[in-house]
Formats: structure tokens, C-alpha cells, sequence
């Protein structure tokens, strides 16, 4: 196979497959350096997945056929709109990577949805067995927040789990696919009185363990 040509970056250090993804590498080394600790697994890692799930999910085909908003999905809205999104039951403690994330996007020229996406790649990045990311850059800026009820609670029933997914584009088969994600997290507010509960006994690797 043909090789793929590389673009020297204006910095004269990285190189990328398309020179767009140049503006990229500043965001990634801040990141890693201001929100992952070094580069860790760590809680700020499993809440900014959670994130990039929360902000994704927000998106209802069956809404739009009502005639109605049925969001904008990876937009960013839950940034940008998070004096609404924040407020959402499913999204409690939610508002803590937020307001972490917040400032670094101010300090780089890209959409809240393109951030949340990209610092969800990047987290996972830093965990032992987890898979590479793929990240796609380019969503506009959120035009109005997700309606209410668009992320499964916890409690909800298999049955309207799978509803609310299909309603998505999402099969069982992917939605345990899906499930997987929890290998590295933690169950925060779920019940209060164990916060910070991994769902697993390795929570710094991403493996079937949460599934045993």
C-alpha cells in the first residue's frame, strides 16, 4: 500500500496526515499536562468519558418526527447550555467536569462538542488495554441545549434502556458494547453513600472485569 503523506507542522516537531490536525497537538499536550495529571487513568479520565456519552446521547430522531427539538447530539450543548443540562437528574455531578473542562477550552479554538470528543479520546488513551480513539473534528457549535430524558438513568428498566437507544441508532448487541465504557469508571452519585465506587476491581485499565 502506498504510503500516507505527512505534513510538517508549524511547530517543527509534529507531523500529520492532514495539516487541520496540526492545531490539535497544543490542545492534546494541555490536556494531558492540566486535566489528566501526566497522563493518567484517573477520575478526571473517567468523568470525561462520561461527558463525551452525556453530550452524544442528547439526540432523538423519534422527537424530530414529532415535530420537535430532538437535539444536537456530540455538540457540546451540555457545555455550552450547562445551566440547563447540568440541572438534568441523569446528569448529576456532571457539572464538576464541566466547569474543569471550561477553561482550556477557552484557551483553544475549538468547539465545546469537538473538545468534550477529543478529551474523551485522549483519556482513554492513558488507560492500559484500552483501544485508540478515533476523533473527528469539525462539529459546529451547539444552537440550543439537548431536551430532557435523552440519557438512560441507571434505574430505568432493560426494556426502555434499549428503547432510548434504538431511538439513537444503537442495537442491543452495541448497547453491551457500550456497557464496556464503565470498565474505567466509577460510580459517583448512584448511591451517595459509597461515592467514587469503581465498577470494577481494575479501574485504571479498560477490560471485561466490569462484565464478571
Amino acid at each position: 500500500a502506498a504510503a500516507t503523506r505527512k505534513v510538517a507542522c508549524p511547530d517543527g516537531v509534529h507531523t500529520a496526515s492532514n495539516a487541520a490536525c496540526c492545531a490539535l497537538f497544543p490542545v492534546v499536550e494541555d490536556l494531558q499536562k492540566n486535566l489528566f495529571d501526566g497522563g493518567e487513568c484517573g477520575e478526571e479520565t473517567h468523568e470525561s468519558l462520561r461527558l463525551t456519552f452525556h453530550d452524544a446521547i442528547g439526540f432523538s430522531p423519534a422527537l424530530f418526527r414529532q415535530h420537535k427539538f430532538g437535539g444536537g447530539g456530540a455538540d457540546g450543548s451540555i457545555i455550552t447550555f450547562d445551566n440547563v443540562e447540568t440541572a438534568f437528574h441523569a446528569n448529576n455531578g456532571i457539572d464538576e467536569i464541566v466547569n474543569t473542562q471550561k477553561p482550556i477550552i477557552a484557551r483553544h479554538n475549538l468547539t465545546a462538542g469537538d473538545f468534550i470528543q477529543l478529551a474523551g479520546a485522549v483519556g482513554v488513551s492513558n488507560c492500559a488495554g484500552a483501544p485508540r480513539l478515533e476523533f473527528l473534528l469539525g462539529r459546529p457549535p451547539a444552537t440550543a441545549p439537548s431536551p430532557d430524558l435523552l440519557v438512560p438513568e441507571p434505574f430505568d428498566s432493560v426494556s426502555k434502556i434499549l428503547a432510548r437507544f434504538a431511538d439513537a441508532g444503537f442495537s442491543p448487541a452495541e448497547v453491551v458494547a457500550l456497557l464496556a465504557s464503565h470498565s474505567v469508571a466509577a460510580a459517583d452519585h448512584v448511591d451517595p453513600t459509597i461515592p467514587g465506587t469503581p465498577f470494577d476491581s481494575t479501574a485504571s485499565s479498560f477490560d471485561s472485569q466490569v462484565f464478571i
